[in-house]
């Protein structure tokens, strides 16, 4: 999936309720993605995906500035198809947007599997500030932040110099007995 060619596709409704909602002072919520798997250019009046076959609550997300969100969403389940359209749905089951483009697939969810699909969502076509993301009980915590990737590496570093002194110590002690044997 090019981030370049597919780009989410925000509905009239969807449009509509984010101006409403910021006008009342208030921040409307994503709360579902849903995947199908038919491949078309979204339009912006539609109301539904064209072959809804799943729909879950986001993963996790991350606010990444610039009116862009980082999120996922996992399918599970018995079902196996293509992922050629996903559908992002207010609180309220509104349609917010759409992401497919004709023949191409985002990804694939495999029968009796998880496919974890990553996100991003441009939303500088609605007004600041009116909407969030409602994160299901799920969260995947795969979208790491550069303080836990700082932190994780200074444990690692601090765990590779506390076993390097744990041998050391080990060094010293074999030695220690060695030179008991001896006398």
């Amino acid at each position: 999936m090019s981030e370049d060619t597919i780009k989410l596709v925000i509905t009239r409704k969807g449009l509509d309720e984010c101006i409403s909602a910021k006008a009342k002072g208030i921040q409307l919520s994503l709360k579902w993605v849903s995947a199908g798997d038919r491949a078309y250019t979204p339009n912006p009046e539609q109301m539904t995906l064209q072959n809804e076959l799943q729909r879950v609550e986001f993963g996790e997300f991350k606010n990444i500035g610039e009116s862009q969100i980082q999120a996922v969403a996992k399918f599970s389940g018995p079902d196996e198809y293509p992922i050629r359209e996903l559908g992002f749905w207010l609180e309220d089951g509104t349609l917010f947007g759409v992401i497919s483009a004709p023949n191409t697939m985002l990804n694939y969810k495999a029968r009796n599997g998880h496919c974890i699909q990553p996100f991003t969502l441009d939303l500088s076509a609605i007004p600041t500030n009116s909407i969030t993301v409602e994160v299901g009980t799920e969260n995947l915590n795969i979208i790491l932040t550069e303080e836990m990737i700082t932190m994780a590496c200074a444990f690692i570093q601090s765990q590779a110099i506390s076993t390097r002194q744990i041998h050391h110590q080990m060094s010293i002690t074999e030695r220690l007995r060695h030179i008991e044997g001896l006398l």
